[in-house]
């Protein structure tokens, strides 16, 4: 169902991303631009700020310098509130994850995209399952029977809130096999990276996240992948990896990760982001990060990126009322 919206909302935004691209926009930042993450360095949404930042400099995309600031804590909510206060500024950007919609949804954070401005999607991926080489957990089909001996037996690290898309892959595995998802034992940790560190050091059993977090990991040996949330096989790390769906259990989650700026900004400096992110996403540069971290391209535009948002909002809500997250 998600990918089904995905592909509606880029139909959507392709028209006015090919007027955006050709319209050269009136207003450009004289400040530097501040690219906010709600979590420590190492993360998903770090990993994508850092390569929107590396492209935008590379392809000299910006006159003013860009800097990656992480805020973490609060499940993002410390980053979303310092966006707040910076109403009509589009020197100041946030990369935001389902995280946004799903921490609103479950009453975690009090803010939701519509208290902003999206600017773009820029890629989705899907979410991987990770143990130690070691783990006596040699497939996803190990990792169901442990937990339907006992769901509190296996300790599943999430990154960075309850109730997110790593939280609700994890939750749908379980509930594709029968299981409570709610008597699952779920850690939660600030950044995917730290959540790798803790599955690294013997202190969980397994990890929902990001393939992009783990691809290095995976390919040097120091972990071992047991399913992933994707339709089809993935390439790359994970491209001899059986998906959750092969295994018989039909869990498909997919994660999206965009752009956001503050409320009130103007069609000028709408129409820049636009124009900028849309030549980022077309670039070689940007094609070849996607595929060195298991990304998909998903760019949108901003109009684009607004419509996905509230059907994936009302998507979501639905999921996590299922899932038993809402009531």
């Amino acid at each position: 169902m998600i990918s089904r919206i995905f592909r509606i909302a880029v139909l959507l935004a392709w028209l006015p991303a090919a007027f955006a691209d050709a319209a050269a926009p009136a207003w450009k930042p004289q400040d530097n631009i501040e690219i906010i993450v709600g979590a420590g360095p190492g993360g998903g949404n770090d990993n994508v700020a850092r390569m929107v930042q590396k492209v935008l400099q590379d392809k000299r995309l910006l006159d003013v310098p860009a800097n990656v600031v992480n805020k973490a804590g609060g499940g993002g909510g410390i980053a979303y509130g310092y966006l707040n206060q910076r109403r009509g500024n589009a020197a100041y950007v946030v990369i935001a994850s389902n995280t946004l919609l799903t921490s609103h949804i479950t009453g975690v954070g009090t803010l939701n995209y519509t208290d902003f401005t999206p600017l773009a999607i820029m890629i989705n991926e899907y979410i991987s399952f990770v143990v130690r080489p070691d783990s006596p957990l040699k497939t996803g089909l190990d990792l169901i029977a442990k937990l339907k001996a006992d769901p509190r037996s296996v300790a599943i690290g999430i990154s960075t809130s309850l109730g997110n898309i790593n939280h609700i892959a994890a939750a749908s595995v379980a509930r594709a096999a029968g299981i409570d998802p709610k008597r699952l034992k779920v850690v939660v940790f600030d950044s995917s990276a730290s959540s790798i560190t803790a599955v690294l050091g013997g202190h969980i059993d397994v990890v929902a996240g990001p393939p992009s977090i783990s691809a290095s990991h995976l390919e040097a040996g120091k972990l071992r992948a047991i399913g992933v949330t994707s339709p089809q096989r993935v390439r790359g790390a994970l491209a001899n990896q059986a998906t959750w769906r092969e295994q018989g259990i039909d869990a498909v989650v997919i994660n999206w990760r965009g752009v956001i700026g503050p409320k009130g900004l103007s069609a000028e400096q709408i129409a820049f982001w636009d124009s900028t992110l849309g030549q980022l996403a077309k670039s070689e540069e940007w094609d070849r990060e996607l595929a060195r971290n298991l990304w998909e391209n998903a760019h949108t535009t901003s109009a684009g990126a607004s419509v996905y948002l509230k059907t994936q909002y009302a998507d979501l809500k639905n999921v996590l009322h299922e899932l038993g997250f809402v009531k």
